[in-house]
């Protein structure tokens, strides 16, 4: 009994330990279309490829400071590594969040934006919620010797 608890906890602490920071546990601000910076509201309005089977996402970083990459786990991809989910990286720190988000995922001003509705390409993009979190205390500038 005793090597069982012993076995649990190990695996939460090593769980806790990911390295990762959950943005679904991150406070969400919600936005229309008409309260995005005319930098945000250019990309979206992108006319967005309809490939039904891409497991290519966009990503872009405004801040000319952060890099901003992007993989995902799930299905097709990793299965049963880390859950469905997508992972970021700005300037070496990392970030996930769960599935069912859709893309583009912007960096703009520490800010990650996305958006509620999956399917952009059908150029919906008036009618679409987007999420603004702030990550100004998470990440911080890569010093050039960094890079």
């Amino acid at each position: 009994m005793k090597k069982n608890i012993l076995v649990v906890i190990s695996i939460l602490v090593l769980t806790a330990c990911s390295g990762e920071i959950d943005l679904d546990k991150k406070e969400k601000k919600e936005l229309t279309f008409n309260q995005l910076s005319s930098e945000l509201k250019e990309i979206y309005r992108t006319q967005f490829s309809t490939k039904s089977d891409s497991i290519d996402y966009y990503v872009y970083s405004l801040d000319k400071n952060f890099e901003l990459t992007h993989y995902w786990t799930g299905i097709n991809k990793q299965f049963l590594t880390k859950g469905f989910n997508h992972h970021f990286v700005i300037n070496k720190k990392e970030f996930k969040l769960g599935a069912n988000q859709g893309d583009p995922f912007i960096l703009s001003n520490k800010k990650l934006y996305y958006t509620t509705e999956l399917n952009l390409s059908e150029f919906n993009y008036k009618k679409a919620k987007f999420i603004e979190i702030d990550l100004t205390a998470y990440i911080n500038e890569l010093k050039k010797h960094q890079l």
